[in-house]
């Protein structure tokens, strides 16, 4: 559980259908600000009283069925809770957006971090590379996150105490998603191959992976795809993700494989 003002932010729901079941409760995590939580905690109370409006039907009258059938929210550590509002929620219709929890709900998002990891003797060895996280990590949260990394790489060089206590951040950045097909689509694997260049620092390379999208990617689709390799690639190299925008496509080739994706599509852990 986080502490106050530190992330992530944890949503409790409360399934009034279910209530003393197993799954009658049940925690959405990973929110980076009380902000989101809280807007997420609303949205989803807000919509679970809309489910159950009907023409005309008495403000006493809602407010018992929610209590049966509805969904509240508290967000942990923060003394939010959805409920707290609720006849204010059975007072004033709300409109679509005012329900749309799901697409306030916290999603993957894609990072690369380089770190020079310490032990207590100021031994130290680089650890990082790619990770997935719903927000951005604060040092402990890397340290945390590549501990095991750095302990075995400290133990591949006999260096003692194998124990990681303090970090350098060379480089961490924040990369872009891969783009996301219609719902409901059947997808098919495609390799995407991308030569480039940039002139601005004098760097050239080639860069692959493997996407999943429903046919053969063409226009805005390919386009964000080598864009997001070339933005990798950048990456890695320490100069970052944005001189992808600087970046020429020399090259371009796509292929169909039965390679399992790169970059996977789910949004939330």
């Amino acid at each position: 559980m986080s502490e106050p003002g530190e992330p992530p932010f944890t949503v409790l729901v409360f399934d009034m259908a279910r209530t003393g079941e197993p799954d009658g409760e049940h925690m959405v995590s990973g929110f980076e600000t009380v902000d989101a939580a809280t807007s997420y905690a609303i949205a989803r109370v807000r919509a679970s009283v809309e489910e159950l409006r009907k023409p005309g039907i008495a403000a006493a009258e809602l407010k018992r069925l929610w209590h049966i059938y509805g969904e509240d929210c508290s967000v942990l550590n923060a003394g939010v809770r959805g409920s707290d509002l609720l006849d204010d929620f059975i007072a004033t219709p709300a409109t679509p957006t005012e329900c749309g929890w799901r697409v306030l709900a916290p999603r993957l998002r894609r990072f690369r971090a380089s770190l020079l990891i310490s032990n207590d003797k100021d031994e130290s060895v680089w650890c990082g590379g790619f990770f997935r996280s719903t927000y951005r990590l604060s040092r402990d949260g890397l340290l945390a996150r590549f501990r095991d990394d750095a302990v075995e790489a400290f133990k591949a060089r006999n260096i003692e105490p194998a124990e990681p206590t303090k970090l350098t951040v060379a480089n961490y950045f924040e990369l872009p998603d891969p783009p996301y097909p219609p719902p409901g689509s059947a997808l098919r694997s495609w390799k995407v191959e991308v030569g480039f260049v940039c002139h601005d620092v004098k760097f050239g390379g080639d860069a692959s992976g493997v996407f999943a999208w429903p046919q053969e990617p063409s226009d805005w689709a390919l386009r964000t795809m080598r864009f997001l390799l070339m933005a990798d690639m950048m990456a890695m190299r320490g100069d970052g993700p944005d001189w992808a925008n600087d970046c020429d496509v020399l090259s371009s080739k796509v292929t169909e494989t039965d390679t399992a994706p790169d970059y996977p599509l789910d949004l939330v852990p």
